[in-house]
Order: structure tokens, then C-alpha cells, then sequence
């Protein structure tokens, strides 16, 4: 059954990838130019994640006490289809629906993440967890060819907001395979006073600093980069063709990470892998200094190999070490940790870029390299993996 349950789960991440990696390239960018502000982008996430920590915790202890908790997983879903509804109708002479939206995407986070890492965790085999995580890259990095070109495409030639209703249609089908999930029920809660507790134990350590920064990176650097581009260097059509190309030549290294991971020599890739990642990220820096197209491509295209390598490694260790240990009380640090960091950096973002001109989003992604050492914490587990 598990083994089952966990082909669902790629036939679903197909359909939802083709959607979100869409709207990763697409939300920043369509964001800048409604507002003409780069501190409102980053103000969207710090409000949807204000709203996510108030609502988080309730949601989830409900869900638990659900019989089958898949079915918070596709109400999460529909959440989304409908945050992107409200995305596709949203223009300069109707802006204030972007508070619905805000809203609606904060009810997708809580209902569907928590729960989709849970449903992986007790069904991933954390014996062969690499291969298992390479196959689902690989879904990643296809679909990550394939729907930033076709969003940069569509929202160049036609409007923002037909790229939002595309990605609609896929999150809507998607909801398919999470219907057809075999999930155990889990009749344990999860309150307040419990959270606490589990936050606090000793054995999950290592990975609060490594979901912190992580959650602080994907602001600082990924949002960053995002909008420098597409304000310094070229239109959303060229950066869904730089972001789809260079992701698909990432595939060369993805099934041999996972396999390097299999093989136990998780330390050594680590620690290589981050050090090689800080200085791909720093190079973008330098195209504040010399923004030549092919250059930037050539930057981006190393730095799409180090995410590959990195991701896998990085995943790997973490749904093993929560097969290992406890799904639910891993993902829950996980959760809980990357909010508070989306929450912190994206607040310290919003007010920083309401003073600063937009040639500061170079600086920002600087900073964000650093963050990237995070991860290392992670070697601290390594013995709970064996």
C-alpha cells in the first residue's frame, strides 16, 4: 500500500509542480508591477504568514483528529484553486482583492503542507530515501522545465492573469491522486500545550537552524533574484526561459545524488555541496557588475546545478530523519520554523525596500548567501540515520 500511496504522490506533484512552479516566477514579478512596489511583494508573504501562524495550529490539531487527514491535503488544494481565481481577476481598478487572496493562499498553506509531509514521511522507505526523493526531483525539474517557459510565455503574449487560471485548471486536477490516497488516520491532537513540548525536544535539534535559514534564503535570495532580474536584466518571458532551460540541465546530476545519499556519504556531499552553493549564489552579486545576458545565463545555469545537488541531498536527510524519528513531530519543527523565518525576513524585507532604491535587491541576495551554511547543522542527525 505504501508503495502505491507513493506513486499517487508523484502522478500529484506532477499537476501541482506544473502549477507552482509557474506561479513561483510568476507571483513576484505579477506582484511588482500591480503595485510598482518591490516592499508590497514581500509584504503579500509576511501577511499570508501572519495569518498561517494564528490559524496553523488549530487547523492541524482538527485535521489529526480527523479519520483520514488526506482530506485536509484537498481542501488545501481547493484553497489554492481558489487564491489563484482571485489572482486571475485582480487588476488595477479592483486591487483590494488582493486581501482575499492573501487570505484564501494563508488557508492553502495551512491545510496542505503540513499534511503533504506527513502523508510522504510514513510512506517513504527511508532505506532507499534517496532514490525515492530523486524520482520526485525529477518529476520537479521536468515539470521546472517545462511551466516557468510556458508561464513566461503566456503572461508575456497574453496577461498575468491567464497564467493564474492555467495554473488553476492543473492545482484542480491535481486534486485527483490525494482522493486516492490510502492514509492511516491519526486520531492524536496536536494543541497548543503539546506543540510547545514537542518543539522542545532535544532529538529534532539539528533541524530547527537548518528550516530557519531555509525559510530566510527563499526570501533573500530566491524572491530577490526574481525581481532583479526581471527590473535589471529582462521581461517575464526571458526569465521563464532562464529559469526552465537551466532547471532541465540539472537534471544530469539528480539521479547520482540520490544514489551518493543511499550509499551513506550524506557528511561529505553536504558540506561540499553548501560551500559550492554559497559561491554560486554570490555569483549573482556579480551581475549587478557586469549584467550581460550570456553571463547570466551561465551564473544561473551553475547555481541550478548546485540547487540540484543540494536538494536532494538535503531532502533526503530530512524525510529519513523523520521516518526515523516522528513524522509528525518533524514536520511540525519544520513548519513551525520556516513560518517564523518567512515571517521575520519577509517583515524585515517589506520595510527595508519601502526606503531602499531596487538596486539593494543585489545586497539582499549577498546576505543570503551566507544563510545557505544553515544547512550544515543537518551533520548533527547523521547518527540517527544509521
Amino acid at each position: 500500500m505504501k508503495e502505491k500511496n507513493i506513486r499517487l504522490f508523484y502522478a500529484h506533484e506532477l499537476l501541482f509542480q506544473f502549477s507552482d512552479s509557474m506561479l513561483i516566477i510568476v507571483l513576484p514579478v505579477f506582484l511588482y508591477k500591480l503595485f510598482g512596489s518591490i516592499s508590497a511583494v514581500f509584504l503579500f508573504t509576511f501577511s499570508w504568514n501572519l495569518i498561517y501562524s494564528v490559524i496553523f495550529i488549530p487547523i492541524f490539531n482538527l485535521a489529526m483528529h480527523m479519520k483520514n487527514p488526506k482530506y485536509f491535503m484537498a481542501m488545501g488544494m481547493i484553497f489554492y484553486v481558489i487564491a489563484l481565481g482571485l489572482l486571475s481577476s485582480i487588476t488595477p481598478e479592483n486591487i483590494q482583492l488582493i486581501i482575499p487572496a492573501t487570505i484564501i493562499f494563508a488557508l492553502y498553506i495551512s491545510c496542505y503542507w503540513m499534511i503533504r509531509h506527513w502523508f510522504f514521511s510514513v510512506n517513504a522507505d527511508y532505506t532507499k530515501i534517496g532514490k525515492q526523493i530523486s524520482t520526485l526531483t525529477i518529476i520537479r525539474i521536468l515539470i521546472g522545465f517545462i511551466a516557468p517557459i510556458v508561464g513566461g510565455v503566456i503572461s508575456f503574449l497574453v496577461s498575468f492573469n491567464v497564467t493564474f487560471v492555467l495554473g488553476a485548471i492543473a492545482g484542480t486536477f491535481s486534486l485527483i491522486p490525494i482522493l486516492l490516497f490510502h492514509a492511516p488516520p491519526h486520531p492524536r491532537g496536536y494543541d497548543f500545550k503539546k506543540v510547545i513540548g514537542i518543539l522542545n525536544k532535544p532529538d529534532l535539534k539539528a533541524i530547527r537552524p537548518a528550516y530557519f535559514w531555509e525559510g530566510s534564503a527563499a526570501n533573500f535570495i530566491g524572491t530577490a533574484w526574481l525581481l532583479a532580474f526581471a527590473i535589471f536584466i529582462g521581461n517575464i518571458l526571458e526569465l521563464g526561459l532562464l529559469v526552465g532551460i537551466t532547471t532541465l540541465a540539472a537534471a544530469i546530476l539528480t539521479w547520482l545524488t540520490g544514489s551518493w545519499f543511499d550509499q551513506r556519504k550524506r557528511k561529505a556531499i553536504l558540506t561540499r555541496i553548501t560551500k559550492i552553493r554559497f559561491l554560486t549564489v554570490m555569483l549573482y552579486v556579480s551581475i549587478f557588475f557586469y549584467p550581460n545576458i550570456i553571463y547570466v545565463w551561465l551564473i544561473e545555469l551553475f547555481n541550478k546545478l548546485a540547487v540540484a545537488v543540494q536538494y536532494t541531498i538535503v531532502d533526503s536527510y530530512l524525510f529519513a530523519y523523520s521516518n526515523k524519528i516522528h513524522p509528525i513531530h518533524f514536520h511540525l519543527n519544520r513548519e513551525i520554523h520556516l513560518n517564523i523565518s518567512r515571517f521575520i525576513s519577509s517583515g524585515l524585507l517589506a520595510i527595508a525596500f519601502y526606503f531602499l532604491p531596487a538596486n539593494y535587491l543585489w545586497v539582499s541576495i549577498g546576505i543570503g548567501a551566507f544563510m545557505i551554511f544553515g544547512w550544515l547543522t543537518l551533520k548533527r542527525s547523521d547518527h540517527l540515520l544509521h
